[in-house]
């Protein structure tokens, strides 16, 4: 029994490194250091994956500058002939895996101190990326009284079998979180700090593992049961041949060639498929996956480049958080190793005032231009809101309102074009008038009282600013359109087209017509529309006025902000209405009537004093 089981055991083990499972438990070592975490991020697709997506992502979009379109266009040319994104790149991925850095390379001697001020146009010759193993430093700082406490006070690079010497000012480092100090730590582990490659060798080992298994397991869905008769009393060379024999058969004919049973009780050879039960499999696959996702902290959607899965996923959660994530990677490793960069940068690139020269990582996500629009229509209406409260001065608030426009980019060019505006115009400031702006009247200009132009009706206007009880109405532009649809559904006679308006303010309280201020969203003719559709009713108001209600915001805030600058409202809420008629037919069925759901259109606010007696002046047609 003995022989036989060498035999056997000989006969196996010649093809026992063809098993894929002995392969991968041994692809990645069990322990390993940070010497040998570039061999491990060369030998597993999962781990390469984890340490190149938050590379890629943090330098992707990469950064939009804040500065003149000349220095812009200097600065990207700059960029682009150092191949800078690239190597942050590169340095990125090396961080990820134990440490990197970026060496500036300039003219002179390298061990010497690099000031931007020494730096003229085209001064860094270039940007060179190494790893921390290629990389090491001298006298390392320990008093804990210096700024650079636990830095070199100067660096060495292997080159060409020997050792430069480089200043640390020109040394950019990419380096890991902190590990936790302690007596095994050495120094330059301590610098280069951790690796989240180490972080997640476990898990990306156990993974690569289970998919050796799922790979050998669809191998094995093939797999052949031989039972060979009197096994035991052949030699190895039997053996051998007789398996031999059976593979041939299977490769060359695609069919099991065997010893079928005989007479006298032989049993014959027997081949038996072996059966396979794939259900739970890929799950279970998932779940080794998801585990590795969960200690990289990368969404398993981004890292395995998959659809969310489950009823009404659309995996925009994961995407935000993961946004946020390198976000955050961006601006707490990424921009203070940049901001070492760019002092020397800029003046490589000629730009002239580089103090004055901002930047910010351009957004991972781009919107699309109808959230775009529902974006900028939301901002606009709270800052409509906002602007009728009449809590911020105008001058301060169209300085903010132009800020925003000029910051989100709603308006292209919009920066340039205010530039050229005078600074008295530019914010809605008034400049003292002079003697041609009033004509050469002297009393205007000795402060006496002129005629002012409110709303811009020069119909309607007032000789001064004196407080006084204020109407304010709109005329309805195309009120013939109006009254014909009331015609249609039954009204006899209706207010001339003329007389159809829609009253903004009534108020008996006196008040300074001037303070009133302005409407926010009419055209450049002063007029609103009210879009088509919408809340509508016919209802009756008072003893016998029957109008048309309607919704518009824009009339609300406006009404709303003229209370708040001291007029008065004498009817309850403001509901904004266009009237009808006063003498309705007798017997009509306002409930059953149909609202008139065309458009709108208001003409130029009319300031008015308020006239107490305007109902006997009413007319009809």
């Amino acid at each position: 029994m003995a022989w036989i089981t060498d035999s056997l055991r000989t006969a196996i083990g010649s093809v026992a490194g063809l098993n894929p499972l002995n392969r991968a438990a041994t692809a990645l070592p069990n322990v390993f250091t940070h010497q040998l975490a570039l061999v491990a991020y060369m030998s597993s697709g999962m781990l390469r994956k984890v340490i190149a997506i938050p590379a890629d992502d943090r330098v992707r979009e990469w950064r939009d500058w804040q500065a003149s379109k000349d220095d812009i266009a200097l600065i990207e040319a700059e960029e682009a002939r150092l191949g800078l994104q690239a190597k942050v790149k590169q340095a990125e991925v090396l961080r990820g895996i134990g440490g990197g850095a970026l060496i500036l390379i300039t003219a002179g001697d390298h061990a010497q101190p690099l000031k931007p001020e020494q730096i003229a146009q085209g001064g860094l010759v270039a940007v060179n990326v190494v790893s921390r193993w290629q990389i090491s430093g001298r006298n390392w700082i320990r008093d804990l009284a210096s700024p650079d406490y636990g830095a070199p006070t100067m660096w060495e690079v292997s080159s060409n079998g020997k050792q430069t010497p480089i200043h640390p000012s020109r040394v950019v480092c990419f380096r890991g979180e902190p590990i936790p100090a302690g007596g095994t730590v050495s120094d330059e582990d301590a610098f280069w700090g951790d690796s989240r490659l180490l972080r997640v060798y476990t898990e990306v080992q156990r993974a690569d593992e289970t998919q050796g298994w799922f790979a050998a397991l669809v191998r094995k869905a093939k797999l052949l049961r031989i039972g060979i008769p009197d096994l035991d009393s052949m030699d190895e060379d039997r053996i051998a041949k007789r398996v031999g024999l059976i593979a041939e058969g299977e490769g060359i004919l695609n069919a099991t060639v065997f010893r079928s049973a005989g007479a006298n009780g032989d049993a014959g050879e027997t081949v038996t498929d072996y059966q396979v039960t794939w259900t739970g499999i890929p799950a279970v696959m998932d779940a080794f996956d998801q585990r590795v996702a969960a200690v990289a902290d990368i969404p398993f959607t981004r890292l395995m480049g998959r659809s969310p899965a489950g009823m009404n996923s659309t995996g925009q959660h994961d995407t935000d958080n993961w946004n946020r994530a390198v976000a955050s990677g961006q601006n707490l490793e990424t921009k203070p190793c940049l901001n070492q960069i760019d002092p020397i940068l800029l003046r490589s690139a000629g730009v002239a005032q580089p103090d004055e020269v901002t930047w910010k990582f351009a957004p991972l996500w781009t919107p699309t231009e109808k959230e775009e629009a529902d974006t900028f229509k939301t901002t606009m209406d709270a800052v409509t809101a906002l602007m009728n409260t009449g809590a911020i001065p105008e001058e301060a608030f169209n300085k903010g309102v132009q800020n925003l426009l000029t910051e989100r980019e709603y308006i292209p060019g919009l920066d340039q074009a205010l530039e050229e505006v005078p600074e008295a115009e530019r914010y809605g400031g008034m400049a003292e008038p002079t003697a041609a702006d009033l004509g050469g009247d002297p009393s205007a200009i000795a402060g006496q009282p002129r005629t002012t132009v409110v709303a811009g009706d020069a119909a309607h206007f007032f000789a001064d600013a004196k407080p006084r009880p204020l109407y304010v109405q709109r005329k309805l532009l195309n009120a013939d359109e109006l009254i014909a649809w009331a015609k249609s559904v039954g009204f006899t006679s209706t207010l001339p087209a003329e007389d159809m308006h829609v009253t903004v303010l009534y108020s008996r309280t006196a008040v300074d017509p001037i303070k009133m201020g302005e409407s926010w969203n009419e055209n450049e003719k002063g007029e609103i529309a009210v879009k088509p559709g919408g809340p509508r009713a016919i209802e009756r108001l008072g003893e016998n006025a029957v109008v048309l209600l309607f919704a518009s915001s824009e009339l609300s805030w406006r009404h709303e902000s003229m209370v708040r600058a001291g007029g008065s409202h004498d009817y309850g809420d403001y509901q904004p209405h266009v009237t009808l008629t006063y003498e309705a037919p007798a017997g009509i069925d306002l409930d059953a009537i149909k609202p008139f759901t065309g458009r709108l259109l208001f003409g130029p606010e009319l300031f008015e004093p308020l006239d107490l007696d305007w109902k006997s002046k009413v007319t009809e047609a």
